[in-house]
């Protein structure tokens, strides 16, 4: 591309929570992509939500089958895309969980893990046996540093999730990201 820039075009799917799953249990997926200042979506749905899925057999995975597609554009890759995910049982937050974009072209299948935030006072542990669970009022802030070393955090599962990657102005603006997969 002749003005500076290049394309990042992001397709794939997030295919099933990898969690201890009880039968009859609903299950739903958020997704969202956080990119740095110079990125400028040019072309998908840079956030989205699962349908619900209910588990028919404990222990099962909670399949999701949820399509991503999206097309960014940027003039350096300062602010990388990532991907920041926020699973819930029926209403209840059973995790967040956040990767970078794979930089090579190509298919990449990807586990990404989840986490949920811990209580940090007595008062909120009292409230955790009413029903009460810490969440994050924009989960996007996981994809930055400002202030997560606060963050107490324990591991709930994982997802697993394929990206297909095409980048377009790569070399003609000095950038090597290796062969394609």
């Amino acid at each position: 591309m002749s003005d500076g820039t290049f394309l990042l075009s992001i397709s794939g799917q997030l295919e099933y929570i990898n969690v201890l799953a009880e039968s009859g249990s609903n299950w739903h997926c958020k997704y969202e992509f956080v990119t740095g200042p110079d990125w400028k979506l040019i072309g998908g749905i840079e956030a989205g939500l699962s349908q619900i899925c209910t588990v028919n057999t404990n222990g099962e995975k909670v399949t999701l089958n949820l399509p991503i597609e999206v097309m960014l554009k940027s003039t350096n890759v300062y602010g990388w895309p990532q991907v920041v995910l926020s699973v819930y049982k029926e209403m209840a937050l059973e995790g967040y969980g956040r990767c970078h974009i794979p930089l090579t072209p190509g298919v990449h299948s990807v586990d990404i893990s989840l986490s949920k935030p811990m209580t940090s006072t007595l008062l909120g542990y009292i409230a955790s046996f009413f029903g009460y669970q810490p969440e994050l009022l924009q989960p996007k802030m996981l994809a930055t540093t400002a202030g997560n070393n606060l963050l107490r955090m324990t591991s709930t599962g994982s997802v697993k999730a394929n990206f297909n990657i095409i980048s377009q102005g790569f070399t003609s603006l000095g950038y090597d990201v290796g062969h394609m997969k």
